[in-house]
């Protein structure tokens, strides 16, 4: 299944195929990432981000796109479709190549949490 890579350690935005159908298993997308856990942000109507659900915990260099105010903390991946179903990207590689902008370690902010009290 043709995807996208944003790799911020080797500032790389590449095309690669996926072998095996993330419909089915997630275990490739683990391995290219490099985590234990993703996430996914529906960034477009038919275009799915997976990046580390705990990346922001890691000191690790991110990325953005232009226009946008949320920074992802490692590796990404990204499908068309969504949540529910990936399909082959329909957006071409050029579009992220332009997009991109690179995060340093220490301009990638840790999760914010909230404490609710409920006593």
């Amino acid at each position: 299944m043709r995807a996208v890579k944003i790799d911020p350690i080797s500032r790389t935005v590449t095309e690669i195929n996926l072998k095996k159908n993330p419909n089915r298993t997630l275990q490739e997308l683990y391995e290219i990432i490099g985590c234990d856990l993703v996430e996914l942000v529906q960034i477009d109507r038919d275009m799915v981000l997976i990046c580390d659900e705990e990346g922001k915990c890691k000191n690790v260099q991110g990325f953005t796109f232009i226009g946008w105010e949320t920074v992802i903390a490692g590796t990404a991946i990204i499908l068309g479709g969504s949540g529910d179903r990936f399909k082959a990207l329909p957006e071409n590689l050029a579009s992220f190549q332009m997009m991109t902008e690179w995060v340093e370690p220490k301009d990638v902010l840790p999760p914010q949490y909230t404490i609710i009290n409920l006593n």
